[in-house]
């Protein structure tokens, strides 16, 4: 039978198959039918196990192994808990002398505790537990023998270290799949707003050429066609106002994440202190060196500076470890130099000092301004930023 053809343009709709169908079950339903079959399969290996005369009723192992399996139906929703409770059935199994029966329940439950928890409340709650279940298994094992420590640690071994691991790569594995998927997100969010950017760039160049072209226009015959001149310069008038509408939404394109909605006033060198007392607040030593006469700068610049010395001591905050920071602005005639020492440990070797970013945007501030950036440990140790910003001249 032949497969018709498919119109120019459009889209054929494939079945992900068996496979993907099933992927897309809600889990709680998984973990139900799991449940439900380690149930299916403890009371049927009870059933069949020769009773001994030293067992207790055969209706308690029943219990226990109803209890223990139907409690991995929440599994995922509760996952301590259901470690915690299994393990507790699991010891009193054990202390009844039905031990074997309940390994795999055991795993299970440790497993999804594992692999479904963050590992500082995983420890502080599995660990007690574990070493718990794991000597009440021994005693059930071995109680007319006495304790054996190596035993016992053998069983944890057995019964808690092998799940606990591999959970803990199940666990690991997520984590970096939803990492690279932020990632991911991030790079195709940035890419898009680049090519948006460059999209808007072109539309203000042609408005800022037509304005220049105008303004030629209107001073070759401001004198002998007024009307003309009129004319250009509303032309211009019209460009600067479609360019400035442009620009703005280049910039909304380009604003990070909580920048803010742009209208609050940018920061300068006047606002040091502000900023120093903000690093001081969160807990880096820091004081500041002023040199030479103060005077007002470019916005450019000033903001530039501002963003270099605010990096810098962030850098310094999170990498110094508790270590203190010296600030030194330094006027010059015609340039501003800035100095951020620490002197911690700084950042690992091999890395940039805000985690790929730091020293970039710095690098990027400066050469906008033709300056000059020289950042890296120090000989005595710690970090230093030296960055030198030319003005105009005072």
């Amino acid at each position: 039978m032949t497969t018709p053809l498919l119109p120019a343009g459009s889209v054929r709709h494939v079945d992900g198959g068996w496979w993907d169908r099933l992927r897309r079950v809600d889990p709680r339903i998984w973990d139900a039918l799991l449940a439900l079959g380690v149930v299916v399969v403890g009371v049927l290996a009870f059933a069949v196990r020769k009773h001994r005369p030293d067992e207790p009723a055969a209706w308690i192992g029943f219990a226990l192994v109803v209890v223990a399996g139907a409690s991995l139906a929440w599994r995922r929703r509760a996952p301590l808990t259901v470690a915690t409770i299994v393990s507790a059935v699991v010891a009193t199994a054990s202390l009844l002398g039905y031990w074997p029966e309940f390994v795999l329940i055991l795993w299970i439950a440790v497993y999804s505790a594992a692999a479904n928890t963050g590992r500082d409340r995983l420890i502080r709650v599995l660990l007690p537990v574990a070493i718990l279940t794991a000597t009440a298994i021994s005693i059930g094992e071995r109680w007319d023998r006495g304790l054996n420590w190596v035993e016992i640690l053998a069983d944890l071994v057995v019964t808690f270290g092998v799940p606990f691991l591999l959970g803990r790569m199940t666990f690991n594995r997520r984590r970096r799949i939803v990492r690279e998927r932020e990632i991911a997100t991030r790079e195709a969010v940035a890419a898009e707003r680049a090519a948006i950017a460059r999209e808007l760039h072109d539309v203000v160049a042609h408005h800022m050429s037509v304005m220049v072209v105008q303004a030629g226009a209107a001073r070759a015959v401001g004198a002998s066609d007024p009307a003309a001149a009129a004319e250009a310069l509303r032309q211009i008038e019209a460009s600067g106002r479609t360019g400035l509408t442009e620009m703005r939404r280049l910039l909304e394109v380009l604003k990070a994440e909580g920048d803010g909605d742009g209208r609050a006033p940018q920061p300068g060198l006047g606002r040091l202190e502000e900023l120093l007392d903000a690093m001081r607040a969160s807990g880096l030593a820091v004081e500041s060196v002023v040199e030479g006469e103060p005077r007002s700068l470019p916005p450019g610049v000033d903001l530039s500076a501002y963003r270099i010395v605010q990096e810098a001591l962030t850098n310094a905050l999170r990498h110094a470890g508790g270590a203190s920071a010296r600030v030194v602005v330094r006027y010059e005639p015609n340039a501003v130099e800035l100095e951020v020492a620490d002197d911690g440990p700084g950042p690992p070797e091999g890395s940039d000092a805000s985690g790929g970013h730091g020293l970039i945007g710095m690098r990027e501030r400066v050469q906008l301004f033709g300056g000059e950036l020289d950042a890296g440990p120090r000989p005595g140790g710690g970090f230093l930023v030296r960055a030198r910003l030319p003005t105009e001249p005072a």
